[in-house]
């Protein structure tokens, strides 16, 4: 390895990209032994500056310099999935498995494709055929704890994560997949969340879901103080009772819900104090506290959902704008 490409994977390794671009992009353009290490880094350097578009058309030119050089078709392939332009993807990664069947790395980003179509089952597939070629891969064993989350096994999803942070601790995405589907309490969520980022500052994922906790713990009390203060205002007849007081309380359980310590103390105090429950009937106090509970819960989950979906179309339409 030449002393010109010895620096750029040390500057790929320190993550400095603009500075790898300033040596490689010349490089690219030169005829030297360097130019296929260069086109190389420069690609990695794009793709993680997430400047796909400029990553494309690198490797266009890559591949009319190399034709035969298959890991130029691989970046490809996985700049279209980073695009979303998941037909495109689909087909490259089977021209890729046809030139090259027995590379786990193009195995796997075929699964990811076919996770990404909620094609779980040929994602499946695609996955045991990249273990059986590299079983001891951390990013691979993830995607099959994706996968088989995705299949409805929540318990064998959790068991492969456990065992990918036992070997790996600061694993991203077993960190995150963890957050998902292995932890319901919110603190426990946030401890993961700030770990990625003591690992990786810049994890924008891992920034958004840990600052939506802290508004969570900002927001949340101070909206169940301000309705608990009107309950107790109409309790003590203050003021008259509204009709309106049990929507309120719905709309806040969409809410309120995500950490159970803090909502289920608050619904039963709500309805202790707007129930008019008389004392042999207190067991009416745990049954619709259990009620708005659910509600909260299953309501919020759908209009997270929502909004994730809205989020996401907003993304592809503007990425293809873009284009």
């Amino acid at each position: 390895m030449s002393d010109t490409a010895k620096r750029l994977e040390v500057l790929y390794d320190l993550q400095r990209y603009e500075e790898l671009l300033h040596v490689s992009i010349p490089l690219c353009a030169s005829n030297t032994e360097d130019q296929g290490m260069a086109y190389h880094y420069t690609i990695l350097a794009l793709i993680n500056l997430e400047r796909l578009d400029e990553a494309l058309e690198v490797i266009k030119k890559a591949l009319a310099q190399f034709p035969s050089e298959v890991h130029f078709l691989y970046f490809q392939t996985f700049v279209f999935f980073k695009q979303d332009r998941l037909r495109e993807a689909d087909s490259l990664a089977q021209s890729l498995l046809a030139k090259e069947p027995n590379y786990a790395l193009y195995h796997h980003v075929y699964a990811k494709i076919l996770l990404e179509q909620e094609r779980y089952v040929e994602a499946k597939r695609a996955i045991d055929k990249t273990l059986v070629l590299d079983p001891h891969d951390t990013d691979f064993l993830a995607t099959l704890a994706h996968i088989t989350y995705s299949l409805g096994n929540t318990p064998i999803a959790c068991d492969i994560i456990s065992t990918i942070l036992a070997k790996e601790p600061h694993h991203a995405e077993a960190l995150r997949l963890q957050s998902h589907i292995c932890t319901s309490l919110l603190m426990q969520k946030a401890n993961i969340f700030q770990g990625m980022l003591l690992r990786n500052p810049f994890d924008k994922e891992g920034a958004k879901q840990l600052e939506s906790i802290k508004r969570y713990y900002q927001i949340a009390p101070a909206l169940m103080l301000t309705f608990l203060l009107y309950a107790l205002g109409e309790y003590l007849e203050m003021w008259e009772k509204s009709s309106h007081t049990s929507g309120v309380l719905f709309l806040l359980s969409l809410y309120v819900w995500r950490d159970w310590r803090l909502s289920l103390p608050f619904f039963a105090v709500s309805f202790i104090l707007l129930g008019s429950v008389e004392w042999h009937e207190w067991y009416v106090i745990p049954l619709v506290t259990g009620m708005y509970y659910m509600m909260g819960r299953v309501g919020g989950e759908l209009l997270r959902q929502l909004f994730a979906k809205i989020e996401e179309m907003f993304h592809k339409g503007k990425r293809w704008m873009n284009r």
